[in-house]
């Protein structure tokens, strides 16, 4: 019953034009040691190569551009060809400042209200566990009070 499709079948083909190769030939294509899948191997290999050479070309690049740009920033900045310690301690101190100042910026006092509403909303969440719509009503209190900071 299925046994004719198991069987490996040999199938020939000729061609309509005849086609001779010298014995030569066929038996260099015999010995030939390369295969397809060695073949795709050395260009796989060629490739990563080309790859390689590209990425540490631009890499090299990428290090000369970010070098220049750097060096010439740092002189750039100062007017004056020359450093001095009391120049450079007026710049950290002035750095220094607008780094504390961020920092306060950064820190915002919440109001005892705003404190009230967000306990409020992760109490009615944790007690309403997979059905936060419940909890409308407080989301948009505090929504109302974070837009009045």
């Amino acid at each position: 019953m299925g046994s004719s499709a198991s069987k490996p079948e040999t199938k020939v083909f000729t061609p309509a034009t005849p086609v001779d190769f010298s014995a030569s030939f066929l038996a260099q294509l015999e010995n030939s040691p390369e295969s397809d899948y060695s073949r795709a191997q050395y260009t796989e290999k060629y490739i990563q190569e080309k790859v390689a050479a590209e990425l540490t070309k631009l890499e090299k690049e990428a290090i000369t551009n970010f070098q220049n740009t750097t060096n010439g920033a740092l002189l750039k900045s100062d007017a004056k060809p020359q450093l001095s310690v009391d120049s450079l301690n007026t710049k950290i101190d002035a750095l220094t400042r607008r780094l504390q100042d961020n920092a306060k910026l950064g820190k915002i006092e919440l109001g005892e209200d705003l404190k009230a509403a967000r306990e409020e909303v992760i109490k009615c969440l944790k007690d309403n566990h997979g059905k936060s719509l419940n909890c409308w009503d407080e989301v948009e209190s505090f929504k109302k009070l974070v837009r009045q900071l």
